[in-house]
């Protein structure tokens, strides 16, 4: 676990390093304080409109740390060769993947609590202040988020920058459209096409369940039955995809 963590840690100074994280924390400063200061100009919505784009920012903000820093991360470091020095060491290839994912996970943390923080911060300038519910959204934004870190580790395994966005995209935003394919098997007649619908269903990740942001605005929590079962999802998930991940690793060749 020693060798794990130090991977951890370089992924996580990396991080620090790179300017996109603060850029995309500026831009979100700049965002939200033109929202909070416009925001008296809509009719009789102004916490509303503020809370609801403050939490989509932060939901956006992970998206694309993960996307642009994580993925690109993963495949600079197969491009230079870094994880052939890695793995000429006493590392071996279940670490490795394991270190990177944790490190992806330690990168999206940083994203949201930042984003957060910036988010609080503006709000505290233009006195509207966070909502009730930002420790929930921020638990659910990682619980999701950490889905679509596991899918980019997944598929940098055995493709390139370009793929690895394009196919981790592709799975995120069909695992929101996942309970609408159950709704399609049952319309169709075709048994064929009922089978396929449900085998999707089940097989890509219901994100719906961690799409909270709406009813924390409006002042509702997940009951906490609720929230273990989404979390028990989210780890059951998160470990299915790391498994698969290391499996492909373990079987492919490096050069």
């Amino acid at each position: 676990m020693k060798r794990v963590g130090v991977l951890v840690l370089y992924s996580v100074q990396e991080t620090l390093r790179d300017r996109l994280l603060l850029g995309l924390l500026a831009a979100g400063a700049i965002l939200l304080l033109l929202v909070g200061l416009l925001a008296p100009m809509t009719l009789g919505a102004r916490e509303k409109t503020f809370h609801d784009l403050g939490l989509a920012w932060i939901h956006l903000s992970g998206v694309l740390i993960l996307l642009v820093l994580g993925a690109w991360t993963l495949h600079r470091e197969r491009e230079r060769g870094i994880w052939l020095t890695i793995l000429t060491r006493p590392v071996t290839r279940a670490e490795y993947v394991l270190g990177r994912l944790l490190g992806l996970l330690c990168t999206l943390a940083l994203a949201l609590l930042g984003s957060a923080l910036v988010y609080s911060l503006v709000g505290w300038i233009t006195g509207l202040g966070p909502t009730a519910g930002l420790g929930i959204s921020l638990a659910y934004n990682f619980l999701e988020m950490s889905i679509l870190a596991g899918l980019i580790l997944l598929f940098s395994t055995f493709s390139g920058f370009a793929l690895t966005v394009f196919l981790a995209m592709a799975v995120f935003f069909a695992g929101h459209l996942s309970a609408d394919l159950l709704r399609l098997a049952a319309l169709t007649d075709n048994s064929l096409a009922r089978s396929l619908a449900t085998a999707f269903h089940w097989l890509l990740p219901h994100l719906e369940l961690f799409r909270v942001r709406n009813a924390l605005v409006a002042g509702t929590a997940p009951a906490p039955l609720e929230a273990l079962r989404d979390l028990g999802y989210a780890l059951a998930y998160l470990g299915a995809l790391a498994g698969i991940a290391i499996t492909v690793f373990l079987r492919r060749e490096i050069r």
